[in-house]
């Protein structure tokens, strides 16, 4: 379970970095999203791969957990700020943060014995 939700914080770190990159590449998507926010998706996305990395390898229990956390609040943000943008947004990356990130909570969550 806990190599599970490891790979699941990688795809999602790895995922999210790329289409970042790809659309500060296509719209210059910086000046939209403004620095302070471009910064803060950077530093998630590395905390999320890490913490994938750490649960892959056992170390780290509460790092792990945290990374799924923060997962989960990112995807819970995004869905606020489509729904104060005029409506429920059927975005799948936001759906499909906050649904994996509870999975990988649940995940790490009902390993800690095996951390030990």
């Amino acid at each position: 379970m806990r190599k599970a939700a490891g790979i699941i914080l990688i795809v999602f770190g790895i995922t999210l970095l790329s289409i970042h990159v790809d659309l500060f590449a296509r719209y210059d998507y910086l000046p939209v999203i403004g620095l302070p926010f471009g910064i803060l998706i950077i530093i998630w996305t590395i905390f999320t791969i890490t913490g994938g990395v750490l649960c892959l390898k056992r170390k780290y229990w509460g790092l792990c957990l945290a990374s799924a956390l923060v997962t989960v609040f990112v995807g819970i943000i995004a869905l606020m700020g489509s729904l104060l943008g005029g409506g429920l947004s059927m975005n799948w990356v936001t759906w499909s943060l906050i649904v994996g990130g509870i999975i990988s909570t649940i995940l790490i969550s009902g390993t800690k014995g095996e951390w030990q």
